[in-house]
């Protein structure tokens, strides 16, 4: 059995496929999140408030309107955030908190009262 020698790279921290090591956590200025998280918003909150209007269900309202404050907070991460990387990270976190959100909030809707 041969030892690896103290030169060679660890394997985990070159190798590319790992989530920690993707561009857009690594790379990015943050813009592609607030980009993607725009986007969702628009269309999931104009989803929340059809659901709102349509059938009253208040909890939709609430859902929109969580969604607009998490979107606002992302901004605010964006450019309040210096370092890079912990920047990304709540990004990302953000954004999937946002769709979670949304989704469970149109599953408690849809579930009726």
């Amino acid at each position: 059995m041969t030892e690896p020698r103290r030169d060679d790279p660890d394997p985990w921290e070159v190798d590319p496929t790992l989530v920690r090591n993707q561009g857009s956590l690594t790379t990015s200025e943050g813009t592609v999140w607030i980009a993607a998280a725009s986007v969702s918003a628009l269309l999931v909150g104009a989803m929340l408030l059809a659901l709102w209007w349509r059938l009253d269900a208040p909890l939709a309202l609430a859902g929109a309107l969580a969604t607009a404050v998490i979107l606002l907070v992302m901004i605010i991460v964006r450019y309040a955030v210096r370092d890079r990387r912990p920047r990304l990270v709540t990004l990302a976190a953000l954004f999937w908190l946002m769709v979670l959100a949304d989704l469970a909030i149109v599953l408690a809707v849809a579930l009726g009262p």
